[in-house]
């Protein structure tokens, strides 16, 4: 019997991802989308082209981010867009499924996993993420 992966994610857990992603977008500009799917025959090439498909992440900033669940398979992959690359390297990705993901999906938490993962992103996104150029300078700077 085929999975069903709209079942693996609580509507809470809908809701919390969505916050997320919604948050991120504002204060940074970038986009992560997480997408969850019964099955691909080759996960890297679905994964590509989904992300220039859908689109995501803004155009001129490539800063899109894709994480993609294969739950037949049990793979994940983290798409990242040009823009984004410097602050969400492949080894922070690779890590980020591994140490973050990976053990929620094992305890069969899927939704966990996916925010848990989300937040890991966007914490790299942040903690990279330049201030728009007509910020106000930090106070006692002249």
């Amino acid at each position: 019997m085929p999975t069903r992966v709209h079942h693996l994610l609580s509507r809470d857990e809908k809701t919390r991802l969505r916050h997320l992603v919604e948050t991120l977008e504002r204060e940074t500009g970038a986009e992560i989308a997480a997408v969850m799917v019964p099955h691909v025959d080759d996960l890297e090439k679905f994964a590509t082209a989904y992300f220039n498909h859908v689109g995501i992440g803004k155009r001129e900033h490539n800063n899109g981010v894709l994480i993609l669940v294969v739950v037949d398979r049990r793979q994940v992959r983290i798409e990242v867009g040009h823009g984004l690359e410097a602050v969400v390297p492949q080894d922070a990705a690779r890590r980020v499924i591994a140490e973050v993901m990976a053990p929620q999906f094992r305890e069969g938490r899927y939704g966990e996993g996916l925010i848990r993962g989300a937040e890991a992103i966007a914490d790299l996104i942040r903690s990279g993420h330049q201030a728009p150029p007509h910020a106000a300078p930090p106070a006692g700077a002249r």
